[in-house]
């Protein structure tokens, strides 16, 4: 830090009351390390913060000068006690090293993360405006931003065990900078049990890392075909001659047509599809079935090969289930070079069950508001999606479980697009940042 012995810190009084500035200057008392200012927000033409706005208010201030980074915060922030300043300056120079935008001391809602050294994570998004550290090397590109000063950096990165947190959460009336993720930020604690959690997951299939993996090719394959099993409701025979094309010539799958099963609430009858294959997969003793609805069609990165050694290798990682490619997760963590681990999995026209989530699925009680991707979600503990997306959903311009025009079924079939750039992201930030062994 060129040799600095503080950190310009700007302080944002947001509720524009004197016990917030009171409050937090009271936490950085006696932190030599900090110059504090505080400052004043930026109001829009709507009358609300603009975050944004005042993140390039302060960094214009500050362009002039030769100082390596800021601290920016609000007037809500408090330290916790993991708080040190050498901590801080250690997480600050690796942060430097790893080239990070900012880093980020304590953190509400955020997307997917990974660790790449003791006390510090990359992250992939994240809500609102935390304890955080802009590096100079992002001053020009937040200035020539719009309004979405974070989402488009890649070098975003946060400390842990958190540093910093909103002791008394409040409503944020800054312009969302997330739809998805900027909601009413959650206590600290919640983010940290999400931070451990995927510490925990990390761990656990590191344990599976160093197991040889075999060097399959498809000749070693020829007499498997995996049973598969296609919902299609008779009266729809456009969706039964587009999905038999998509399984032409591909001799791995043992296709079977089911007859979907009617409900006047279409997501109901889907669920309920689900269970009538499961019962018939259970009586025919299958170990692992595939489940497709008649819109699904394979991507150019489908092979198979790559399916069924991953059906293999997934199974002695004990997964439940497998998603050929989904329109909406929330967090990912990359655990071989084609699967992904995922906390959730959103759209189920190509997914694998194993055997162990058979009996899950039909012993959850549901009611009239199940849906079948966000019951799975909730049932299955361990589910993964390839990477890049086998499958994709091809737009009819109207759907038999859920209503809506034929641009919302584009918008809809667009997401497999957003969700497979946000998962290369994902490995992108693995494949560089593991590289530097900085545990």
């Amino acid at each position: 830090m060129k040799n600095r012995t503080f950190i310009p810190a700007f302080i944002i009084n947001s509720n524009n009351s004197t016990y917030g500035t009171e409050t937090v200057l009271d936490e950085f008392l006696g932190k030599e390390e900090f110059l504090v200012n505080i400052v004043p927000p930026v109001i829009d033409e709507n009358n609300v913060i603009s975050l944004p706005k005042t993140i390039q208010h302060i960094i214009r201030k500050v362009m002039v000068t030769d100082i390596d980074c800021v601290l920016i915060c609000q007037d809500d922030h408090r330290f916790t006690d993991s708080y040190s300043k050498n901590n801080l300056f250690e997480c600050i120079s690796q942060a430097k090293e790893l080239g990070a935008d900012i880093l980020c001391g304590g953190l509400g809602i955020f997307r997917s993360a990974l660790r790449v050294s003791k006390h510090i994570f990359w992250v992939e998004d994240f809500a609102g405006l935390p304890f955080t550290i802009i590096f100079r090397s992002f001053f020009e590109p937040i200035l020539t931003s719009d309004y979405e000063i974070f989402p488009f950096s890649n070098g975003k990165f946060f400390i842990y065990p958190f540093i910093s947190l909103k002791k008394e959460p409040v409503r944020d009336n800054a312009s969302p900078i997330n739809t998805e993720i900027s909601r009413t930020e959650n206590e600290r604690g919640w983010a940290s049990a999400q931070v451990e959690i995927l510490d925990n997951i990390s761990a656990f299939y590191k344990e599976f890392s160093g197991q040889k993996q075999g060097d399959f090719n498809e000749d070693e394959f020829d007499d498997v075909a995996i049973p598969t099993y296609i919902i299609n409701l008779p009266e729809r025979p456009e969706r039964l001659d587009h999905i038999k094309k998509q399984f032409v010539g591909k001799d791995e799958f043992n296709v079977q047509i089911i007859e979907a099963c009617r409900n006047p609430i279409g997501a109901v009858g889907l669920w309920e599809s689900i269970r009538k294959i499961v019962k018939i997969a259970m009586d025919n003793e299958d170990d692992v079935i595939i489940i497709c609805e008649d819109d699904h069609q394979f991507t150019a990165d489908y092979s198979k090969s790559l399916l069924l050694k991953n059906i293999l290798e997934a199974n002695e990682q004990h997964t439940e289930m497998i998603s050929g490619g989904i329109c909406e997760f929330h967090k990912a963590l990359p655990v071989t070079a084609n699967r992904a681990w995922v906390s959730t999995s959103f759209c189920t026209q190509f997914i694998i069950l194993y055997k162990p989530v058979f009996n899950k699925i039909l012993d959850t009680p549901y009611d009239d508001t199940v849906t079948a991707d966000a019951m799975l979600s909730t049932i299955v503990s361990n589910k993964m999606v390839f990477f890049p997306f086998i499958s994709a959903q091809k737009p009819f311009g109207y759907s038999d479980v859920t209503k809506g025009n034929h641009e919302n079924i584009e918008l809809f079939a667009r997401s497999f697009y957003r969700e497979n750039t946000r998962l290369k992201r994902i490995y992108e930030a693995r494949a560089t940042y593991s590289s530097l062994q900085m545990y």
